[in-house]
């Protein structure tokens, strides 16, 4: 998506009732930001490091913010983008600071479409696994700076407005339709090709305003941009194949074998239990041996949460983004 607006609010909780303590926008065009506004109103500095709303003053209520925002977004007629844009648009919605009928669209849900094995989804993970470097923080306007880093690496390449459904994957969807092809799959192009048009589409080689897919493999070529510049919804290969597929899609396993790491022993270093069985079920099939103790038996590898310390002196040590990012080969 070149064009939008990328905000990040600060709430009280996760419910949309709790108040608006933070607001940030940024207006991007073409991946340069043009315009941007920070909203907010500190009561107490010592206390904005907690977060939700911490050490700041609720501006849900306030005329002049609230009405500055709308302005903004009369201005420029692009989507809304935000991490959670579920959470945040209610949130917005609630205290009158969005229109029932403006589309937003949510940054993480876009980037596990187009991203689909990654070990996490948070904001702080992803800023890892693209090597943002940024931290992220509890200033609104400068989670939306590391948000716009974090798209620009995932270069997500399907959005879908977060009120309305996703298209129902049944295969009559296809019928009548304008099906555009573009880069690499893992089925032959002459035979996805074939599958649409025995389902009552039309394949074409062109990317017009009639055409109603544009399906997106690896490495797709310029009718990715065309498409997006005439608004063509765009879909991904996989998503194809599932919804023409009569039976459920077993998929491979898209870890690759790490050499460096088969038959080698392995210490995970503390880490939340859903990355450990992660990593663990991932690596038993490389016929890893597991240390419990770093104490006990030297390892020879070690995975280490983001952002904690490495332990030095080993063959070697890898965060869990490091990882994720070797067994994908990216």
């Amino acid at each position: 998506m070149k064009n939008m607006i990328l905000i990040d609010i600060e709430t009280g909780s996760a419910a949309p009732d709790s108040g608006i303590f933070q607001v940030a926008a940024l207006v991007v065009e073409d991946g340069v930001i043009i315009d941007k506004h920070y909203f907010f109103e500190i009561k107490d500095e010592t206390m904005t490091a907690f977060g939700f709303g911490a050490g700041y003053a609720k501006i849900s209520d306030h005329i002049k913010m609230k009405q500055t925002f709308l302005e903004l977004l009369d201005d420029y007629p692009y989507p809304v983008i935000s991490f959670n844009a579920s959470l945040d648009r209610a949130t917005l919605l609630h205290d009158g600071w969005l229109d029932e009928g403006r589309e937003c669209f949510s940054a993480q849900a876009a980037i596990k479409h187009t991203h689909p094995h990654l070990f996490s989804y948070t904001l702080s993970y992803l800023s890892h696994y693209f090597k943002v470097g940024l931290p992220v923080d509890h200033k609104a306007y400068l989670n939306s700076l590391l948000l716009l880093e974090v798209i620009s690496g995932a270069s997500p390449l399907e959005w879908n407005p977060v009120h309305l459904a996703k298209p129902e994957r049944d295969r009559r969807i296809f019928e009548g339709k304008s099906i555009v092809f573009t880069g690499a799959s893992s089925q032959p192009r002459v035979s996805m090709s074939k599958a649409a048009r025995s389902f009552g589409a039309t394949v074409s080689n062109t990317i017009t305003s009639k055409t109603d897919f544009l399906i997106v493999g690896k490495r797709p070529g310029s009718k990715l941009e065309r498409a997006r510049y005439l608004g063509v919804p765009i879909m991904s290969d996989e998503w194809f194949l599932e919804t023409i597929s009569t039976e459920p899609a077993k998929e491979a396993s898209p870890y690759n074998k790490l050499d460096d790491v088969v038959g080698k022993m392995v210490y995970l270093a503390p880490m939340p239990a859903p990355y450990k069985r992660k990593v663990k079920n991932i690596l038993d099939t490389m016929d890893v041996s597991w240390v419990r103790d770093s104490e006990d038996l030297k390892p020879e590898v070690v995975i280490h949460r983001d952002g904690s310390r490495s332990m030095e002196g080993l063959e070697m040590t890898l965060s869990l983004s490091e990882l994720n990012r070797m067994l994908l080969r990216e």
